[in-house]
């Protein structure tokens, strides 16, 4: 059997790198990721060599690239094909691919090593949302029963720890197989790497200490578990794809910036969502609510709403009230309105960048976040 960790079903030269959803399939040749597509007499035809997967496909790629590592005839198996069943939008992964490929003239890795790059991130992402799941006794995650709802808390501890070692030892493999790109890795100042992945657990710690009911200080308190939680691996994703892509590190750190804000709007919508009740959440909504966390649209209901404070307090106060509450003082809209403008911020930190196709779509995802 061929090593899990490393690209065997990922070939470049014009081999096939993945079968993709919907009937198209993905090249590598000359350096650029080719899209095949059916034509209407039900030949294949080969697309332009300017295009490269869409975001779609890079999905589905990176999440059948995930069932090759994981499901390996292991402990696990049922568990990773339940979480792989329900994907997500990988947003993590596009960070990653993206941004391999902000500079095409750039000495960089190859496309399957940073495909895996892509999906060590998107590991380590499912393996934290498994233990948020047992931190917050959830029982759906995308609108499925959630790992510990399903096979219990303490199979599901195991499976996050196994998913997490597992994406460290692609990420490793990687890094050894690219000793010339990732030769300085770690060097620059103000960029993230893997020595900073106990930002993760310390953001969901410190997310139980709130302040007082203050807005200026649970503002702030926000924007340290969002950056910890939320933007941890989002500029892991950016600090690892854009040195598998070359990237110096003056402009690594633009896209520390970028990540940073694209983080807090995302941060910021989910709790919209969740305020909301948004079909998208894929979980129960008001979640945070019953808990008192004070989310952003929580934060701005405390600086508009004149009893807000008392009623937040009050243990009498149900989740339903408060829901009601928040949409109707405008909260909800306010808290939008500083996920633009987050967004907006991040997309500024990406005009050190030549235009290409890569920083379109890093400029288009962070403005899709924010859209309703």
């Amino acid at each position: 059997m061929d090593n899990p960790t490393s690209p065997s079903g990922l070939q470049e030269d014009g081999h096939l790198v993945a079968a993709m959803s919907g009937g198209s399939s993905t090249a590598v040749a000359d350096g650029r990721v080719h899209v095949a597509t059916p034509a209407a007499n039900g030949h294949t035809r080969a697309d332009s060599a300017e295009q490269v997967v869409a975001p779609v496909d890079q999905a589905a790629m990176v999440t059948e690239r995930m069932r090759e590592i994981l499901v390996t005839g292991g402990d696990f198996d049922d568990i990773y094909r339940h979480v792989l069943t329900a994907p997500g939008k990988r947003v993590r992964a596009r960070l990653v691919l993206d941004c391999h490929r902000l500079l095409p003239s750039a000495v960089s890795a190859s496309v399957p090593d940073a495909v895996d790059l892509a999906c060590a991130m998107e590991m380590l992402h499912e393996a934290s949302l498994i233990h948020d799941d047992i931190c917050d006794s959830s029982l759906l995650r995308r609108d499925s029963p959630s790992v510990p709802a399903l096979f219990g808390i303490r199979t599901a501890a195991r499976v996050g720890f196994h998913m997490a070692g597992t994406a460290l030892q692609v990420l490793a493999r990687v890094l050894e197989d690219n000793p010339v790109v990732c030769a300085h890795l770690g060097e620059a100042p103000g960029v993230t790497y893997l020595d900073s992945i106990s930002d993760l657990s310390a953001g969901q710690l410190v997310e139980t200490m709130t302040p007082d009911v203050d807005d200026a200080a649970l503002r702030r308190h926000y924007e340290v578990v969002a950056g910890a939680k939320t933007g941890t691996l989002f500029r892991l994703a950016c600090s690892y794809g854009g040195t598998a892509g070359g990237v110096d590190h003056d402009r690594l750190r633009a896209l520390m910036r970028y990540a940073e804000q694209f983080s807090l709007a995302f941060q910021i919508m989910d709790d919209v969502r969740d305020v909301e009740g948004d079909p998208a959440l894929g979980k129960e909504a008001c979640g945070d609510l019953d808990r008192r966390v004070p989310t952003w649209p929580v934060i701005e209901w405390l600086a508009i709403r004149p009893d807000a404070r008392e009623m937040w307090l009050s243990s009498t106060t149900s989740s339903a009230e408060l829901q009601a509450d928040l949409v109707r003082s405008g909260a909800t809209k306010a808290a939008h309105d500083a996920a633009i403008r987050a967004a907006e911020t991040a997309c500024e930190a990406l005009e050190t960048f030549p235009p290409t196709p890569a920083r379109d779509d890093l400029r288009n995802l962070a403005l899709q976040v924010v859209s309703r």
